[in-house]
């Protein structure tokens, strides 16, 4: 049998105590942050669905960026960055959307992001003051940074949009 020194043993255990030391407080930093990341992106997703888009800047990192990638051949799809130009852009491209409700399907916090994958409901004047109402699937990825939403993303089936939208529009002719 091999005889282990009593110096390697004490090498072993100090590392092993380090080891669990690390973890826990990785353990600690993530639970730490994914409580705050549940918090903040709640309010600021509650914020977006109730259109408030004041109180969603109150959330907003100064650095922040909003994009929709897949609205590009639909509504443009561009990427918007800063506090006020993602602010303005909200105000101006929602000023149509009369409402939005949401269906959620599932809610994810991990770490730094909130992920929120719903049905959407909004109803939107058209250019003749019809009001269309839309039900598509989204997800909303919201990224943390310092307790502030610092990039928010939608992907949504524009399919559904474009379909729903063309049906209403033919009714009103």
């Amino acid at each position: 049998m091999v005889a282990i020194s009593s110096s390697k043993k004490l090498l072993f255990m100090a590392l092993t105590l380090v080891s669990i030391s690390i973890y826990a407080q990785k353990s600690t930093t993530f639970n730490d942050s994914t409580t705050i990341c549940k918090e903040v992106t709640s309010k600021y997703f509650n914020a977006y669905i109730n259109l408030d888009f004041d109180t969603m800047m109150s959330f907003m990192h100064d650095g922040i960026s909003f994009q929709d990638p897949t609205a590009r051949f639909v509504f443009g799809g561009k990427k918007v960055e800063g506090k006020i130009n993602v602010y303005e852009n909200f105000k101006k491209s929602y000023a149509s959307i009369i409402e939005m409700k949401q269906e959620t399907i599932r809610t994810i916090f991990s770490s730094n992001t909130g992920i929120f994958e719903i049905n959407l409901v909004w109803a939107l004047k058209n250019g003749s003051d019809k009001l269309i109402t839309i039900n598509m699937p989204l997800i909303v990825v919201l990224t943390i940074e310092n307790g502030k939403v610092i990039e928010h993303r939608d992907y949504g089936d524009y399919n559904y949009f474009i379909e729903q939208y063309n049906h209403q529009i033919k009714k009103e002719d």
